[in-house]
């Protein structure tokens, strides 16, 4: 905590450095700041000469006077260019180099002798960029020979850039100055205005109520207006209310003759409503002895200041961590702790505690050994060892725990290493309890392996049933068969009166029912054990509607029910003519059944690119809404009750249902409320056959 504080610092101190200051001055403050920060004993700083594009060694701190010039002196000796060392892979990558020990890293002997005189053996040459072009190397060395570490490194990767940020500003506050003291040594107007107009940073001058008098274009850009906006504006105009206080006091002070303490940090709005912070110098303008107005130069610190805002957010918040992060700890739901390479707790929260029944002083120092299984223990082991020699180990892992009490439970853990540069020094682990999400899953296995059982006990009975179906069906049929044929061969004979011949016609429709009934169960039999088969030709709907109209025609006559077909000529099909003969007879005999006596059945058909469509069509009793999705399924019954008026087992719509799936079609019914239609969709060949 105590590092990260004093880099913060750091960081800040060199943010804030008065770029007023000589060139050479600004360069070794930022050294050295950055060396102290990090406890080096030493460093250099090069900057890029523009023209040779060579690295130039302009600071050094906790060296030699000398040693930039010995540096250069062997540079020179060499007659080799700096820029193809370490310097060299630096300025072509962008990237910085470690050397975690100079006498491994290979080169010349006398740049050996060089560095070991003053003492260092590791160093990092650290980029200095403007955009992504690199302008300059911040190198730092130690005394020991060691790799530097990541938060070494990210705190020298934002130096840097506060590194570039402080010279840019330096040498343009320089040129500036060389600019100014040029134009009043010339006296010339010209030179003054192309300074004042063309200069970086934003130049103005006010009269002494505190009224523009000139602005530069530098300035009008950071506004965001033209300079007929400006000239003649007071300004208020242009800062906050506190900023314009502090501006009116300095204005008044400097009015009066009295010095003020520069710079002054006013906060600006411009034009589009955006606040930007400027950092003003003044100095007053004077005419025959008189002051007469303001000339101000500012500064753009917008960057700086809302960095410095970051930077004073983050330290509060670096404050505040430790103390939420032992709040959290200490106080979460879920236990957690800490262990060292040993495998013994360094820290344990109040949730860790609770799980394993135990007081703090009874596991701080203790070994994992105590608290786990031995199978456990054996997982746990390889698993450390795997993180201490960075090797990948499965994101969460379950322990079985013995608690203090001798009560087994079982703990999800999740870890991560915890490190010191490269070495892992310990271990942080989170924990959840899983004892009864583990009794639940052995529970459910058990309850699984009996569901299972169940289930099979289920398929081998309905094979069963769908086999007794299919042999009593079918012992069922060729007796049926004979009643029939016996019965048809009496009532042709002809030698009975007309009651004997209504009760063989009794007998006859009772066999037609039964046959078929028997038939529909072979068929839901033949369904259930996937062997329902069909033979596919070129099929004629027209043909397969007109046979199912004229077979079921004597039963509309006999209920006194209109038929209507509306069939247009249709292609041919891929399909079995019996089975789509059975489904067409099946859904206008249903449609006959369920509607009353004078009713109409309307049979209709048509053909699209693709399909052919089919519907039947009564004015029966409907179908509800809420029973159109159930009538497919097998043995569902609108009616089920004993006392219903119409028969059947519920069997015939799931038949039609399966076999038109088999032609790869669909089936469907719509009803509202008063009559029903059934639709069909069969795919058509692809040309006629």
């Amino acid at each position: 905590m105590a590092g990260d504080k004093s880099k913060l610092k750091a960081l800040s101190d060199i943010a804030l450095l008065d770029i007023s200051l000589e060139f050479d001055e600004i360069l070794k403050n930022i050294l050295k700041i950055t060396c102290e920060a990090l406890n080096a004993p030493s460093g250099t700083m090069m900057l890029i000469n523009e023209d040779s594009g060579e690295p130039r060694m302009v600071a050094s701190h906790g060296l030699p006077q000398d040693y930039p010039e010995r540096v250069h002196e062997i540079a020179g000796f060499e007659a080799v260019k700096r820029s193809s060392g370490a310097s060299g892979r630096v300025l072509k990558t962008g990237e910085y180099y470690l050397v975690p020990n100079i006498l491994e890293e290979p080169g010349d002997k006398p740049r050996y002798d060089l560095s070991r005189e003053p003492g260092f053996s590791s160093r990092i040459f650290m980029p200095i960029k403007k955009g992504l072009k690199v302008t300059g190397l911040l190198n730092v060395n130690l005394e020991d020979p060691r790799k530097f570490t990541e938060e070494e490194i990210d705190f020298l990767t934002i130096a840097a850039s506060q590194a570039s940020f402080a010279v840019h500003k330096a040498r343009n506050y320089s040129r500036l100055e060389d600019k100014r003291f040029e134009a009043s040594a010339k006296e010339s107007e010209t030179i003054y205005r192309e300074l004042f107009e063309n200069a970086e940073d934003p130049m103005y001058t006010l009269d002494i109520e505190g009224n523009f008098l000139t602005i530069n274009n530098s300035g009008l850009r950071i506004l965001g207006c033209t300079k007929e906006e400006v000239i003649g504006t007071h300004i208020s105009k242009w800062l906050t209310p506190e900023s314009l206080l502090k501006a009116q006091e300095a204005l008044k002070r400097q009015v009066s003759g009295e010095s003020i303490q520069h710079p002054v940090i006013l906060e600006v709005i411009c034009k589009n409503g955006e606040h930007r912070w400027g950092e003003i110098r003044t100095r007053h303008i004077e005419d025959g002895g008189m002051i007469i107005g303001v000339h101000g130069i500012a500064r753009d610190v917008t960057e700086k200041k809302r960095m410095e805002q970051k930077l004073k957010e983050y330290h509060e918040k670096l404050m505040e961590s430790e103390a939420r992060y032992r709040d959290l700890f200490n106080n979460a739901t879920d236990p957690m702790y800490t262990l060292d390479t040993e495998g013994c707790f360094r820290e344990i929260n109040n949730a860790g505690l609770r799980v394993l029944g135990g007081t703090l002083e009874e596991t701080i120092g203790s070994n994992i050994s105590k608290w786990l299984t031995p199978e456990s223990l054996r997982i746990a082991q390889e698993r450390l060892g795997r993180q201490f020699r960075h090797l990948p180990v499965p994101k969460t892992i379950v322990y079985e725990l013995i608690c203090k009490n001798g009560e087994h439970r079982w703990a999800e853990i999740s870890t991560r290493a915890i490190k010191s540069g490269d070495k892992v020094i310990g271990i942080q682990g989170n924990a959840r309890d899983v004892t009864e999400k583990r009794r639940l899953e052995l529970q459910l296995k058990e309850y699984h392996e009996k569901l299972q059982k169940s289930y099979e006990d289920l398929i081998e009975a309905d094979r069963m049933k769908t086999e007794f179906v299919s042999n009593i069906s079918h012992e069922l049929l060729t007796p049926m068969t004979s009643i029939k044929g016996f019965t048809e061969l009496l009532y042709d004979e002809g030698r009975m009166n007309d009651e004997q011949k209504k009760s063989l016609e009794i007998i006859l429709r009772n066999s037609d029912r039964l046959i078929k009934l028997i038939k529909d169960l072979l068929d839901v039999a033949a369904l259930e054990k996937k062997k329902f088969g069909l033979n596919f030709e070129p099929v004629s709907m027209n043909d397969i509607i007109s046979k199912s109209v004229q077979y079921v025609q004597p039963m509309a006559i006999g209920k006194q029910i209109n038929m209507i077909q509306n069939v247009a000529p249709l292609s041919k099909i891929w399909g079995d003519e019996e089975r789509l003969i059975q489904v067409m007879t099946n859904l206008i005999t249903n449609a006959i059944k369920f509607t009353p006596e004078k009713g109409t059945i309307t049979v209709c058909a048509d053909e699209t690119i693709e399909d052919i469509r089919i519907s039947v069509a009564d004015t029966g009793i409907g179908i509800p809404a809420d029973k159109l999705c159930c009538i497919f399924d097998r043995f569902y019954q609108l009616d089920g009750s004993n006392s219903r008026k119409h028969g059947g087992i519920g069997l015939g719509l799931s038949i039609c249902k399966s076999i038109v799936e088999s032609h790869y079609g669909s089936i469907w019914a719509e009803s509202e409320g008063k009559g029903s239609t059934f639709r069909i969709v069969l795919p058509r060949l692809g040309k006629e056959v």
